[in-house]
C-alpha cells in the first residue's frame, strides 16, 4: 500500500513538472511572437510622398510601382495609396501620395503626421527644383509645418525632381534656401507670439530663432537628393527617369 502512495507521488511530481515546464515554454512562445509583432506595427512600413501641387509626386508614385508606367496627372483632392509594394526584392511598403492643396493640411497633419505617426517608415517630400526659385516661401512653409507635425521622429528624404529642366536649382541650393526660410520663420512665429499674451503655443521647431541651422537638428534623419521622374521635351538620352536614389533610400530605410 504505502509502495503504491508512494509511487502515485512520484508520477504525480512527475506530470507537475512536465506541466510547469510546458506551461513556460508556451508563455515564453507567447511573449516572443507579442514582442514580434509589436516591432513589426511599430516600425511602421508607410512611405508617405507629400509636397506642393505639380511637383511631381504622383508620377513619382507611379513610377515607384511601375517604373514603365507614365501617367496622366490631374490635381487631385484624395490621396492615392498602394500597399506591398516592392522596393527591392525583399522590402514590401505601402505607398501613400498625398494632394498638395492647401485646403488638405490639417487631413494630413492630424491624420498621418499625428494619429498614424508610428505607422510611417519614412516621408518623401517633392520640390519642382525648376520653379523653387519663386516658389521657395511656399516650399519652405510647408515643409517646416511637415517636420513640426511630424515632431522630427520619422526620416525625410528631400527629392529635389525635375533636374533635367534648365532652370532647376541643385539639391544643394535647395538645401541651402531652406535653411534660410526656416530661419526667418522661426523669427517670424517667436514674434508673433511675443506680441500675444502668451497663451497661443509655440509652434517652432527650434529656439536659435532667424540663426537656424539644420544641425539644429541632431535627431532627424533628413536627406536631400536629385531627381527627375519624368522625361521632358528636348531631353537627350533614353533615361524616361532618375528616382534611384530614391529607389534606395527607400529600401534602406
Amino acid at each position: 500500500m504505502e509502495d503504491q502512495i508512494r509511487n502515485e507521488l512520484v508520477d504525480y511530481n512527475r506530470f507537475s513538472i512536465t506541466l510547469g515546464v510546458w506551461v513556460a515554454i508556451v508563455v515564453v512562445f507567447i511573449s516572443v511572437l507579442a514582442y514580434i509583432l509589436k516591432r513589426r506595427l511599430s516600425s511602421g512600413k508607410t512611405v508617405l510622398i507629400v509636397g506642393l501641387c505639380d511637383s511631381g509626386k504622383t508620377v513619382l508614385f507611379s513610377k515607384l510601382i511601375n517604373p514603365e508606367y507614365s501617367p496622366e496627372t490631374y490635381t487631385s483632392l484624395k490621396e492615392n495609396r498602394c500597399e506591398d509594394v516592392s522596393v527591392t526584392s525583399d522590402r514590401l511598403v505601402t505607398l501613400v501620395d498625398f494632394p498638395g492643396s492647401e485646403k488638405l493640411r490639417k487631413k494630413l497633419f492630424g491624420n498621418y503626421l499625428q494619429k498614424n505617426r508610428n505607422s510611417l517608415k519614412g516621408i518623401v517630400f517633392v520640390i519642382d527644383s525648376s520653379t523653387f526659385s519663386r516658389k521657395s516661401r511656399d516650399v519652405a512653409a510647408f515643409f517646416y509645418d511637415v517636420l513640426y507635425e511630424s515632431e522630427k521622429k520619422v526620416p525625410v528624404l528631400v527629392a529635389c525632381n525635375k533636374q533635367n529642366c534648365p532652370l532647376a536649382k541643385s539639391s544643394q541650393a535647395v538645401r541651402t534656401a531652406l535653411e534660410r526660410e526656416f530661419g526667418y520663420i522661426n523669427g517670424t512665429r517667436e514674434a508673433a507670439l511675443d506680441s500675444t499674451d502668451g497663451v497661443a503655443r509655440k509652434r517652432t521647431l527650434t529656439n536659435t530663432g532667424k540663426c537656424f541651422s539644420w544641425d539644429d537638428l541632431p535627431l532627424l534623419r533628413l536627406d536631400f537628393i536629385e531627381c527627375f521622374v519624368k522625361k521632358e521635351n528636348g531631353d537627350v538620352g533614353d533615361k524616361q527617369c532618375d528616382i534611384g536614389a530614391i529607389q534606395a533610400w527607400i529600401a534602406a530605410l
